[in-house]
């Protein structure tokens, strides 16, 4: 299994939902979460957006695996 948290450093991240590119600090290549400055205003429901990154990832390192995503009827019922 490959490694896949690194140094912290600035990256360009793209958000799905409005394709706005900004630099956001992680330590890794995978997605992050939140909320885009273009966009995130217009969807006051959703708490953030998915944001990819644009940078290529070096030789030998992995991606961390997507955040799945659930809504409270997915864990629990309500009666």
């Amino acid at each position: 299994m490959s490694k896949t948290t690194s140094k912290y450093s600035v990256k360009k991240y793209k958000c799905t939902a409005c394709g706005h590119i900004s630099d956001q600090g992680t330590n890794h290549y995978g997605q992050i979460y939140p909320r885009c400055k273009n966009c995130g205003w217009k969807r006051p429901m959703e708490m953030s957006q998915v944001h990819v990154c644009l940078e290529p990832v070096p030789e030998g390192m992995g991606v961390p695996e997507p955040w799945k995503t659930v809504k409270l009827g997915d864990i629990c019922s309500i009666k």
